[in-house]
C-alpha cells in the first residue's frame, strides 16, 4: 500500500508484551535466603542440625539456576554435618563417661576407683590392679567444714570420724597420699550438706593390686559413720 503522502510505511512493529521481561533485559536471579540461614545457623554448635536441615533444602532451591546462593547452602550443610557429628561424638562421651564416674552422694567406704587422665575418679574392679580406694563417704557438717579448711588434706581424711583404723594407718603413713572428692561447683568451697569421699592412692604412682586395709581388724564397716557427717 502507498502511502498518500508520499514514501512508504514503516514496518509494522508490534507492541511490546508487559509481562515479557526480555523486553527490558534480563531480570537479576534473587540470592535464596533459606541457603543463607543454612550458613548461619551451622556456624552456631546447638543449631547445626537444624543448618543441615536447611542446607538440603537450599540445595533443591537452587538448582538449575533458578537463585544464587547455592555456595551458602552447601558450605552450610558440610559445616553442619561436621559439628552435628561432633556433638553427637562428645554426647556418647558424656554418657560413657558419667556412668563409669564415682558419684559423691553414691560412694562407699571401700570402693576401690580409678582416675582417669581428667582427675575423674571412676569405678574399678578391686580384684584388678587399681589406681585407689575410697576410705570414707559422706555428707558436710559445720565441724567438717571447719576442718576441712583448717587441715591438709591427708589430716582431714585421717580425722574423719568412724574412719577404720587400718584405713587412719594408712593415710598417717608414707605409702599412700589421700584426696577429697567434693560434689559442689568449686571443690575448694563446699557447702553444708555437700556430698564427699575421701580416697587413697599410692604416693610413688603404682597401682594397687587388693584393697587397702582389707583385714578389718578394727571391726568397723567402713560406712565413713553417717551420723557425724550429715549437715548441721
Amino acid at each position: 500500500m502507498s502511502n498518500p503522502y508520499g514514501g512508504e510505511y514503516p514496518p509494522y512493529q508490534p507492541a511490546p508484551n508487559p509481562y515479557d521481561n526480555s523486553a527490558y533485559g534480563s531480570a537479576r536471579t534473587p540470592f535464596d535466603g533459606v541457603s543463607l540461614a543454612a550458613l548461619i545457623c551451622s556456624a552456631t554448635c546447638c543449631a547445626a542440625p537444624v543448618g543441615v536441615a536447611l542446607g538440603i533444602a537450599g540445595l533443591v532451591r537452587t538448582g538449575g539456576g533458578r537463585r544464587t546462593g547455592r555456595w551458602a547452602a552447601v558450605t552450610g550443610l558440610v559445616l553442619g554435618t561436621v559439628l552435628t557429628l561432633a556433638m553427637a561424638g562428645f554426647l556418647v562421651f558424656a554418657i560413657v563417661l558419667g556412668s563409669q564416674s564415682v558419684q559423691e552422694d553414691d560412694a562407699r567406704a571401700g570402693q576401690c576407683v580409678d582416675v582417669n587422665s581428667l582427675d575423674i575418679v571412676e569405678k574399678a574392679d578391686c580384684d584388678e590392679p587399681h589406681d585407689g580406694e575410697i576410705i570414707w563417704a559422706g555428707r558436710f557438717s559445720g565441724e567438717l567444714l571447719e576442718s576441712f579448711d583448717s587441715r591438709s588434706t591427708q589430716d582431714f581424711c585421717a580425722a574423719l570420724p568412724g574412719l577404720r583404723a587400718t584405713y587412719r594407718s594408712a593415710v598417717e603413713g608414707d605409702e599412700y597420699e589421700a584426696s577429697v572428692s567434693v560434689d559442689a561447683f568449686d571443690e575448694d568451697e563446699p557447702d553444708t550438706g555437700d556430698w564427699f569421699f575421701c580416697y587413697l592412692t599410692r604416693g610413688d604412682g603404682d597401682r594397687i593390686d587388693g584393697p587397702v586395709g582389707s583385714d578389718g581388724s578394727d571391726g568397723s564397716d567402713g560406712s565413713g559413720g553417717s551420723g557425724g557427717s550429715t549437715g548441721a
